[in-house]
């Protein structure tokens, strides 16, 4: 198999791992990813799937990044289709995954499934080099046009995500849905895990 070919499996194969991972994350009912909780959040008080949930805010965040750029380039243009696909496929694995009324041990040990798809599908898709996600392009947009460290502005990005949720949810006269243990344990082990992966697996020679 050459490399483009390998690298559009991967990709594939990446979606997949991310959306089954954010689907098992809901399911513990322990908390999920910063990045995941608004568009949870929003799904669960209005009543939509999770994957046109996905697809609202990725393309707002779409639309924030051509504002900050002043310009529409070619690399936010493929993020469109991707928030697309995507929140189909993670349709179609909400519908399809049938954890429901855990144990706690049970709850944990689906989180740490998830952790490990999550970060797995991160990863893949990253190494792909296709085209980014909409969390990490409006991250590097904000490093690039404010002149700011990427690590930095991708913290700053996931307590704002978690602030966004606890404000909306509030606001609705909602609980604060999808912020939990499991939501601190995702920011202490998924960098973590997709930094490991980096390190010791060499997917593509060129």
């Amino acid at each position: 198999m050459n490399q483009t070919a390998k690298r559009w499996v991967l990709f594939l194969v990446g979606i997949q791992c991310l959306a089954i991972g954010i689907v098992c994350n809901t399911r513990t009912n322990l908390g999920v990813a910063a990045f995941t909780s608004v568009f949870y959040a929003i799904s669960q008080i209005y009543h939509i799937s999770l994957g046109t949930a996905s697809i609202l805010l990725y393309l707002i965040l779409i639309a924030i990044q051509i504002l900050l750029l002043r310009k529409v380039s070619l690399q936010v243009l493929l993020q469109i289709p991707f928030s697309l696909v995507f929140g189909w496929v993670t349709d179609v694995y909400d519908a399809l995954l049938p954890f429901h009324d855990l144990t706690l041990p049970q709850a944990f040990l689906l989180l740490f499934t998830a952790f490990i798809f999550t970060s797995w599908g991160v990863f893949l898709t990253v190494q792909c080099n296709f085209v980014v996600t909409p969390v990490e392009g409006i991250v590097n947009t904000i490093s690039k046009v404010f002149h700011l460290d990427f690590g930095m502005v991708k913290n700053c990005f996931d307590l704002s995500m978690i602030a966004i949720t606890v404000v909306l949810c509030l606001a609705l006269g909602q609980p604060v849905i999808g912020i939990g243990v499991g939501t601190v344990l995702s920011a202490l082990i998924l960098g973590r895990l997709i930094s490991l992966y980096g390190k010791k697996i060499t997917l593509f020679t060129t």
